[in-house]
């Protein structure tokens, strides 16, 4: 238990604070006692507090991104995914542990909300909700993408502080903490031979590298960054990015020791660079398996910034 909690218990006088409202109340319970709260510090608040909080807060100001530019993009992926990737639209809210319960990131990543949920804060793993849903309803192999924008808490004046998928790990403290990312997703059965595996990044892959040589040319150039845990005599999974490469002329290359492949990923991952700027990340997920509870289930992710490619394309 941290600092903060034993001092508010300490301080209200209440021991074991924190396990009586995580452990003890049911769910429904605690919403009825949060959202009380909420109402009774809603009504004490002033129309200037108001004001001051959206003006001097980073979770509350406006973007304003080239809004030609983005309708672009969106236009572009949505063309280039025809008959490939199935558009959905996201809610803002998502389960709550949408993400934690599944990846190997903190709940402090994402903002919880009174009423068992949480502010999306990334769209991949609402997207293998959605995918592992389908499959559990008996569904052929799944391809889904979105553009969502949405809303981390941590703040990234550390780079290396800023995850993996958001294509903004230099991000100024100053920036607002919402932004836009495009996600693909998709979900299937094992084939044998990293067979799902290799198709889906096939898919994925050359629809990333297809969108940014169109949406950045004429620009720096793309490159293909992959890591692997496991290096068979044959991986098709490796050979799928190599194709890929090769199709839109991106020069392929190892990235050796990242993290990200073991802990994150399940041993195999890629970058997509323009020149020396990350815009794409993604890889093999065990999600699938976790979600539905059947060992055979495979999953494939990815997803970039898109106010990083914005401002790249500008």
């Amino acid at each position: 238990m941290s600092g903060i909690i034993e001092r508010i218990e300490r301080e209200s006088g209440v021991e074991g604070l924190a396990e009586i409202l995580a452990d003890r109340l049911n769910p429904s319970d605690l919403q009825s006692l949060l959202l009380e709260v909420m109402r009774r510090r809603a009504a004490k608040r002033s129309p200037a507090e108001l004001l001051k909080d959206f003006a001097t807060s980073r979770f509350f100001g406006v973007a304003r991104p080239d809004r030609p530019a983005l309708l672009a993009w969106e236009q572009l992926t949505l063309a280039l995914g025809e008959g490939r990737f199935a558009p959905v639209e996201l809610s803002p809210v998502a389960p709550l542990g949408a993400c934690s319960v599944v990846a190997n990131v903190d709940q402090d990543w994402s903002i919880g909300t009174t009423r068992r949920g949480e502010v999306v804060s990334d769209p991949t793993n609402v997207l293998a909700l959605e995918a592992a849903r389908l499959r559990r309803a008996g569904g052929d192999d799944v391809h889904l993408m979105t553009s969502h924008r949405v809303v981390r808490p941590q703040n990234y004046g550390d780079a290396k502080a800023a995850g993996r998928i958001d294509g903004v790990s230099r991000q100024p403290m100053q920036m607002l903490a919402h932004f836009r990312l495009y996600a693909l997703v998709s979900a299937g059965r094992d084939r044998g031979g990293y067979g799902f595996e290799a198709e889906a990044l096939s898919r994925q892959v050359e629809l990333l590298l297809e969108a940014f040589g169109q949406f950045l040319a004429p620009g720096p150039a793309l490159r293909l960054g992959y890591t692997r845990t496991a290096t068979p005599n044959v991986d098709a999974r490796l050979e799928a990015l190599r194709a890929a490469a090769d199709a839109n002329g991106v020069e392929l290359f190892e990235e050796v020791g990242r993290e990200a492949a073991g802990s994150y990923y399940a041993g195999f991952c890629f970058h997509i660079f323009a020149g020396e700027v990350q815009l794409a990340d993604g890889g093999v997920v065990d999600w699938g398996a976790k979600l539905t509870g059947n060992g055979k289930e495979r999953m494939v992710i990815s997803g970039c910034g898109v106010e990083r490619l914005l401002g790249l394309r500008g």
